[in-house]
């Protein structure tokens, strides 16, 4: 008899991406190179700072979106698997007087803890990090600061829970930076097996189509 391989997937909550209900364009990627009934995937849902440790510590296999300099390269495919835009959420005030990052010099910036956002800017601004989206959203409702940085869909998603209206404006893809996913050291022949798989995907044009049926720029697939 065989048995299918289980493969432990630690990874934060991002809409269109790493849906809840398991849909979404990594897990699409995941299911094409990891098929049942060979292989059996397990998911956890954690921040994503917690993901990179558990793959870091081998309590996971692999976790998902990771960029250069989240953890040792070591961990990291070498497949780009989307070039990550991240937005920014803002009072229409502030976007008014918009003229590129340098208008968030000193600014009270705040994402979601891990994203390390802050080494994206060569300029001061008071950076801080949080568990909770919508808490950080409520934050800047109440002037405690001046603008979150997120993905614009999940921002979406919370937009009426945290009461905001017309005044605030979500800016896109202010930051960019190649994404990947990231596997335990005891999992090289898993990963070896995603980097070759993953070429497949890319050559027969299948990653473009996993892109369209999530609503993904084609510029931002690889």
């Amino acid at each position: 008899m065989s048995y299918a391989q289980d493969i432990h997937v630690a990874t934060d909550i991002w809409e269109g991406y790493s849906n809840r209900d398991g849909t979404g364009y990594y897990f699409d990627i995941l299911r094409e190179i990891y098929p049942s009934p060979e292989y059996s995937l397990k998911i956890s849902y954690v921040p994503f700072r917690r993901g990179l440790r558990m793959v870091e510590t081998s309590r996971a296999d692999l976790t998902l979106g990771v960029n250069r300099g989240d953890m040792d390269d070591g961990f990291i495919a070498k497949a780009v698997v989307e070039n990550d835009t991240v937005d920014l959420l803002m009072s229409r005030d502030l976007a008014q007087k918009w003229q590129g990052l340098n208008s968030l010099k000193n600014k009270r910036i705040a994402a979601r803890s891990g994203y390390n956002f802050d080494i994206h800017f060569d300029f001061p601004i008071e950076y801080s990090e949080n568990n909770s989206l919508l808490g950080m959203m409520r934050m800047l409702k109440i002037g405690r600061i001046d603008a979150v940085l997120d993905y614009l869909a999940d921002m979406k998603n919370l937009w009426e829970q945290a009461c905001l209206d017309d005044n605030y404006i979500i800016m896109e893809a202010v930051l960019a930076s190649p994404a990947f996913f990231a596997f335990s050291r005891e999992q090289q022949d898993l990963k070896k097996h995603f980097e070759t798989k993953f070429q497949e995907l890319l050559q027969s044009g299948r990653i473009y189509e996993l892109g369209r049926k999530y609503g993904i720029e084609e510029s931002q697939l690889p």
